[in-house]
């Protein structure tokens, strides 16, 4: 890994880590948050589970809990995600922040994923809902991990075309990150957000 002095990404910056399960996002969030961050230091956090008690519980029982509707379980997610808007603008207000998930895996797990459309839900009210909670935070740079290190039944092709459907509408904003050791995959993400002036 390379040797790295405090560093301080952009105050009002949105870095997301987006992707397929099992692919590294968590484990580069965490290696991110363990890095030396000059203050105010970024806000790393996850979503759905997000800055709130409320939604780290509602998250904790969707991962406990047997949903058998996948509108429920994107509609539980979408909660999470009204209720945590106000705390990350306040956390972009005071310095930058890198999320684990957005809200591409709703669409990815829910819509694509999900079939919602066959279970009669409106494109329109689903993706109007997604534009009514997240318009006002929108991404300055999505890092897309497309490689599972371990096998997991969501990580199904239909998931895997939506990520894609997602990257190319918003290209210039995404890069896609190519499988490596940790290490590597941590310095491919901070030399580009060096690259997009987000990191100095």
């Amino acid at each position: 890994m390379t040797l790295r002095r405090a560093m301080h990404l952009r105050r009002g910056c949105l870095v997301v880590l987006e992707g397929l399960d099992r692919s590294g996002k968590s484990t580069q969030l965490r290696r991110l948050g363990g890095l030396d961050w000059n203050a105010p230091a970024p806000v790393f956090t996850h979503m759905p589970s997000g800055l709130t008690g409320l939604t780290e519980n509602i998250y904790q029982l969707t991962e406990r809990e047997p949903i058998t509707s996948a509108l429920a379980r994107q509609l539980l997610h979408m909660a999470c995600h009204a209720e945590n808007i106000a705390a990350l603008a306040d956390a972009r207000q005071h310095g930058g922040v890198v999320l684990d998930r957005w809200w591409w895996s709703t669409v990815a797990y829910g819509w694509h994923g999900g079939h919602l459309a066959d279970l009669g839900v409106s494109e329109s009210a689903f993706f109007g809902m997604i534009d009514a909670i997240w318009s006002s935070q929108p991404a300055d740079l999505i890092f897309l991990f497309t490689t599972p290190y371990a096998h997991d039944d969501l990580n199904r092709e239909d998931v895997s075309r939506g990520y894609h459907q997602l990257a190319a509408q918003h290209a210039s904003v995404t890069v896609e990150v190519p499988p490596s050791a940790q290490d590597e995959t941590t310095d491919f993400l901070l030399s580009r957000l060096r690259d997009s002036g987000l990191l100095q």
